[in-house]
């Protein structure tokens, strides 16, 4: 049977853009009205309270608080610490509201600080991905991957960074838990601002635990879907089935999307795959769903689209994650987007933003 699912509520899109805009005004004000060099040291310091955000996910900070407050004596009890180098951590952490502390170095959560929960509508696993041990070395690397082209991991590991995730467990259980964190933030804007009720039959490609098919589903009951991925990928997806209720539309199949593809769906989905790989790997892959989708199908394509200007930007900061832990993969313009859509006999369509920093890039055959 399936459990209740409750979505995250966001404001209405015009809200969140209206918001997002005074935000960008106010950053750029005070920018102008500080002297540069105070502005500069912001930057150049914010590693530091990102770094803490990390060592509180891996440390488990926020599930010890799930059922209130507790001292500094009793959380450095149960994560193996020194009581006053974690009470300096959580400190600094309080003054950015991610955590709260209280009267004798009593500590509680935050609203924030909930995030990092393991629990529920939680992002510790994306944390732990992007700010555990790991990402940090690769960024450690960042000069190396800027004056020669090549990742991070090869350097360090000297193997490809999927092989290197898929020899280390571990890594690749946080990864692939991080990518479903960062689905079930975006879903809801995601599943209602495209429109998946067109489709009769959907495969999501490289669709690892099945968070987005499945809430396609859940909201859409005449639709069928699959994810299609690695084998260690797919683990536990039938569960995420389950939970929303649709396993007996749903299906996970094993494979690499770079020598098959489920045939016949007149709809596939690839978010947030085609920014890990090269322009042509991106065409092996785009030209496989070519050959396998209904002649009345669509590519839906769910990315970052780099725009020619200097505003702030998710995608291309994200571009430098990139650049360290992939093998030529890279945040793409529209006209790149367009290029590998030829390239792979596709059309691109139309593009549909929504209130995430993610577009729906839209394909269908030419």
């Amino acid at each position: 049977m399936a459990e209740e699912i409750n979505f995250p509520k966001l404001p209405p899109l015009f809200v969140i853009r209206a918001t997002a805009g005074v935000r960008a005004f106010l950053k750029r004000l005070h920018n102008r009205i500080f002297p540069q060099q105070f502005v500069l040291m912001e930057y150049a310091t914010a590693f530091w309270i990102s770094r803490a955000i990390g060592v509180a996910a891996e440390l488990n900070i926020a599930d010890l608080l799930i059922d209130g407050e507790k001292s500094i004596s009793y959380l450095a009890e149960k994560t193996d610490c020194k009581e006053e180098p974690l009470y300096r951590l959580l400190r600094a952490l309080a003054s950015e509201g991610i955590f709260k502390e209280t009267k004798n170095h009593h500590f509680a959560l935050t609203k924030m600080a909930d995030a990092l929960r393991g629990d529920q509508k939680s992002m510790k696993y994306f944390v732990l991905h992007h700010l555990g041990q790991h990402n940090w070395e690769l960024f450690g690397e960042l000069k190396h991957s800027v004056k020669t082209g090549e990742n991070a991991i090869k350097k360090l590991h000297d193997c490809e960074p999927f092989e290197y995730l898929q020899s280390h467990p571990d890594n690749y259980k946080i990864f692939s838990q991080a990518m479903t964190d960062a689905s079930e933030m975006a879903v809801v804007t995601l599943v209602n601002d495209y429109p998946f009720s067109n489709f009769k039959k959907i495969v999501d490609v490289g669709g690892g635990h099945g968070f987005l098919i499945s809430c396609i589903l859940h909201q859409n009951k005449n639709i069928e879907g699959k994810v299609f991925d690695l084998a260690e990928a797919i683990v536990g997806t039938q569960n995420t089935f389950k939970k929303f209720g649709i396993e007996n539309r749903a299906e996970a199949i094993p494979g690499s999307f770079f020598e098959t593809i489920p045939c016949g769906a007149d709809g596939y989905i690839l978010k947030n795959i085609l920014h890990d790989w090269s322009d042509e790997d991106c065409v092996k892959i785009l030209s496989n769903i070519h050959s396998n989708m209904a002649d009345d199908g669509k590519l839906v394509v769910i990315e970052t689209i780099i725009k020619k200007d200097n505003k702030p930007s998710f995608g291309k900061m994200i571009d430098l994650q990139m650049l360290v832990g992939t093998t030529g993969g890279k945040e793409r313009t529209l006209d790149e987007y367009t290029q590998i859509f030829n390239l792979a006999g596709f059309k691109l369509n139309r593009v549909i933003p929504n209130a995430t920093p993610f577009s729906f890039i839209e394909g269908i055959r030419k």
